[in-house]
């Protein structure tokens, strides 16, 4: 194969002015930003000269209405009258100004997003060409040089085609055309395959590239996991592009959880042990085309164009990127995505052979479960589940009916259909609410998170994804009907007050002032911070003092909520610290 034949093709097919083209990208990407902030920075100035003038003219008016009594012909009357003109006048010119301005902008902005949007052919085409000549030439030839040569084309073709979909994405975020494409995703494994997929390039400076998904992380959440990925990729390549030595760690950590919408707030951090980054660039970082003003060597200078991406990204998604760094110790990039829909578990969930579910587990002692849903299959499935077993299962196809049983009969949980629960702005909701306390599982196959539930209404406490699948049946009452939490509340009431009127009064007062003074405080600070660690320690603090006092309703208590928190059970942990200021009450009462 000829080297001069080849070449010659490349550039033939290539074309200077598509090559000149792709070299103009970026000059006139920026030029055309700077003119959009230009214009920007001007309307501004006029729009606050508007203000003043408003300001002015009504001063001027209120002047004139109240001229003590001067008349219309007098000539401070005539040249207030004047000075109003004039000011109008004046207002209307800069009104003017500021739509000619705003109509540049929206020119420019239009120039830059037609200029992106048809680069797309005259570059990728040709540099296509490029590349896969440039890989042929690295193959074949046999001189060290000239294969050295080919492969910095490639590099610099694979640069470039990198950089203009960069550009792209860009201009599709800033132009409003960039979508969601939200789905169902396995949490572990996509942070698992993003972290092996950079493993090979921290082994290049060896590095330690890890990775931490808490346990309160969800295994499957709804979300756009190509933008998620984008934005974790980048940050974990920056990281390891400015970290000479240490690690690069990635956690993924949630909290936040709202059982009514079954969603969650979710934190990505990647943290590094790098240069660092000055706090005077914090903002500007994730701006177009910034560079950091420490990234002098070759190896650390870039476009500037991915961080900017990400935090456009970040915010279509409804979340945002924090960032903590500090010089010569590293940095921490943190990706937030606020209310992210929890998947719900259906009948396609790994199972056991449904043989081996033991219904007769779930409250052998009794319980009464109704269930209120239109098709036959949902109460069908809840009845021949529960058949056998001491749960009774009371069946309705419509709310009336139900309604009139639960004026006479307790139930202790209830299962209903989404749709005719939140129907006619939460009627059904708010009227079962005043007859009945029993906590509430939706039936459902509706995204969840935007949905809105009445104040006034039931509590609801889970979800199952509709149809119902007997494991989702088994696992979600197994946890409601045997929790001490959602049932025979009266039972545990007396209970407790059995023990707090049998107590020594000397014993509880004792009690009394050793929570005040090593207890409250953390209680109130786990209550105002809503932070399940605090929650936690509270918790593990209050059971070793309980234990030791032989206080066995605070006992009871501590493990129970030490429990909910190892379930991530939200809204029992909720419920349980509002119990707690009850077990106080009912203590020193006794004192």
């Amino acid at each position: 194969m000829s080297l001069d034949i080849d070449t010659t093709y490349l550039l033939g097919s290539f074309g200077l002015g598509a090559l000149l083209s792709g070299l103009l990208v970026y000059t006139s990407l920026r030029s055309k930003a700077s003119k959009s902030k230009y214009f920007e920075a001007q309307l501004e100035k006029k729009q606050l000269k508007i203000d003043r003038l408003n300001a002015k003219l009504t001063e001027t008016q209120k002047k004139l209405s109240q001229g003590g009594g001067v008349t219309k012909s007098t000539s401070f009357t005539q040249e207030q009258i004047k000075k109003i003109e004039e000011l109008q006048n004046l207002l209307h010119k800069e009104q003017k100004k500021v739509l000619e301005a705003k109509k540049i902008a929206q020119e420019a902005s239009q120039v830059k997003y037609d200029f992106l949007a048809n680069i797309r052919h005259e570059i990728r085409t040709p540099m296509n060409s490029i590349m896969v000549f440039s890989e042929i030439l690295r193959t074949e030839l046999q001189d060290s040089t000239h294969k050295t040569y080919a492969a910095n084309i490639l590099q610099s073709g694979t640069n470039l085609l990198s950089l203009l979909d960069e550009i792209i994405e860009l201009s599709n975020l800033q132009s409003g055309v960039a979508t969601l494409n939200e789905k169902a995703v396995d949490i572990h494994l996509l942070f698992e395959t993003i972290v092996e997929e950079e493993k090979a390039e921290a082994r290049k400076k060896f590095l330690a590239l890890n990775l931490t998904i808490d346990d309160d992380v969800p295994q499957s959440v709804i979300l756009d996991d190509e933008k998620v990925k984008d934005i974790v990729s980048n940050f974990i390549e920056n990281a390891l592009k400015f970290t000479q030595k240490g690690s690069v760690d990635v956690r993924v950590s949630a909290d936040r959880m709202n059982v009514i919408n079954n969603t969650i707030n979710l934190s990505i951090s990647v943290t590094d042990t790098g240069m660092g980054i000055e706090k005077k660039n914090f903002k500007t970082i994730f701006e177009i085309f910034d560079k950091r003003d420490d990234a002098n060597e070759v190896e650390f200078q870039s476009t500037g164009l991915g961080l900017s991406i990400n935090k456009k990204m970040a915010t279509l998604m409804g979340g945002d990127i924090l960032l903590e760094s500090e010089l010569s110790k590293g940095s921490k990039f943190t990706l937030l995505l606020k209310d992210v829909e929890i998947v719900l578990e259906n009948e396609n969930s790994p199972e056991i052979e449904t043989q081996e579910l033991d219904f007769n587990l779930i409250k052998p002692d009794g319980a009464n479960l109704m269930i209120i849903d239109e098709p036959q299959e949902s109460r069908g499935v809840v009845i021949d589940s529960f058949e056998g077993t001491n749960v009774k299962v009371y069946h309705y196809n419509n709310p009336r009916e139900a309604i009139d049983v639960l004026k006479i009969k307790e139930m202790d949980l209830i299962l209903i259909d989404l749709d005719l629960l939140i129907a006619d702005e939460n009627a059904v909701s708010k009227v079962i609410a005043k007859i009945s306390k029993a906590p509430v599982v939706t039936l459902t196959t509706r995204v969840l998170k935007n949905i809105v539930f009445s104040k006034n209404g039931v509590e609801v406490v889970g979800h199952m994804k509709k149809p119902i699948s007997k494991m989702d049946l088994f696992k979600i009452t197994l946890k409601l009907l045997n929790s001490k939490h959602y049932l025979n509340n009266s039972k545990k009431e007396n209970t407790q007050n059995d023990f707090f009127d049998s107590i020594d009064k000397q014993k509880a007062q004792d009690f009394s002032v050793l929570l005040e003074k090593n207890i409250n405080v953390l209680y109130e600070d786990a209550k105002k911070t809503n932070d399940l660690a605090n929650i936690k320690s509270f918790a593990k603090i209050l059971l070793d003092i309980s234990q030791k006092h032989k206080m066995e309703v605070f006992v009871n208590f501590s493990n129970e909520l030490l429990e909910k928190i190892e379930l991530f059970d939200i809204g029992a942990i909720s419920n349980l610290m509002d119990e707690y200021k009850h077990l106080l009450a009912s203590l020193q009462s006794q004192t």
